[in-house]
């Protein structure tokens, strides 16, 4: 771990859930988890009850509206805790996993940050899918899926969430927020290959139904939005939607190497290559070309 202390963060943490009758959130909520989870409940069932949850919290909506109002409802949470997880309820990890995800976000300063997906997970993004060769890559992306921000970075993204019920491009306006709050223009986003974690079923199932059912403002109109705020140029994007390129811009090896440059598109290439498998849903060539040469 190149010298860092890897002792049991003093941080507090928030793992809040929205979900559903068939969430996975018990996976990850047991006896040997070093922080406090929060549930928001979208379900049909007023008798449910979360006995791991310190905070719960039923609302019907989406994932992202529905955290803005557990904040309304909880108040006190925001400044209780120093980082928040915010996770689908499909996804499937350990107490352990967690405690040492956040572990490492702390011990290298981030301000954003997300496990990677193991090889049976199902992803919109092949960014967030697992580099063997890494503990950690820097990213200007973090996904939506399965987050974890800093206290800062929830405070000022909260107001956005008032009017942006899918959370779509938020995750390119996070690594600005904590480049800006850090001073630290690469080094406070990434996503940390050193943990797994699994994204149990297809992408853009549930939200986007509710989103359709609900009408108004579309995800993509929510993104494009979102995405106004993001400086620098447009140079992809996404369902129609100019953005930025998501990009690897480092990373640190499993022996404590940082590497960028072509020591990272040699390395990032070898991972997706040769070394890393998808079981759930493949990886396109052009896809990992476009990732590598980003």
């Amino acid at each position: 771990m190149n010298g860092l202390d890897m002792t049991p963060w003093r941080k507090a943490t928030l793992a809040v859930v929205r979900c559903g009758d068939a969430s996975l959130h018990r996976s990850w909520s047991g006896p040997d988890r070093a922080f406090d989870v929060g549930v928001s409940y979208f379900g049909n069932n007023p008798a449910k009850a979360f006995p791991e949850a310190r905070f719960v919290h039923r609302y019907k909506g989406g994932k992202w509206d529905g955290l803005f109002d557990f904040f309304l409802k909880f108040p006190d949470a925001l400044d209780a805790y120093d980082y928040f997880w915010f996770p689908d309820d499909d996804i499937a990890a350990t107490a352990n996993d967690i405690n040492r995800l956040v572990e490492i976000g702390t011990a290298y300063g981030l301000e954003v940050f997300q496990p990677a997906l193991d090889d049976e997970s199902y992803y919109s993004h092949v960014i967030t899918l697992r580099h063997p060769s890494f503990n950690l890559r820097y990213t200007n992306f973090v996904e939506i899926m399965a987050p974890v921000i800093s206290r800062a970075v929830l405070t000022r993204t909260l107001p956005m969430l008032d009017a942006n019920r899918s959370g779509f491009g938020i995750d390119f306006v996070w690594p600005e927020m904590a480049a800006d709050i850090s001073g630290e223009p690469i080094k406070s986003t990434a996503i940390v290959d050193s943990v797994t974690v699994r994204h149990t079923r297809p992408v853009g199932g549930s939200l986007h139904k509710f989103m359709n059912e609900a009408g108004g403002v579309s995800a993509v109109e929510e993104m494009a939005k979102a995405l106004s705020i993001v400086k620098g140029p447009r140079n992809s994007s996404i369902k129609g939607v100019p953005t930025p390129r998501i990009t690897i811009r480092s990373g640190m090896d499993r022996a404590g190497n940082y590497l960028q440059g072509y020591a990272l598109v040699s390395r990032v290439l070898l991972d997706l290559l040769l070394r890393h498998t998808n079981r759930a849903q493949p990886v396109k060539f052009r896809r990992v070309i476009k990732l590598a040469f980003a």
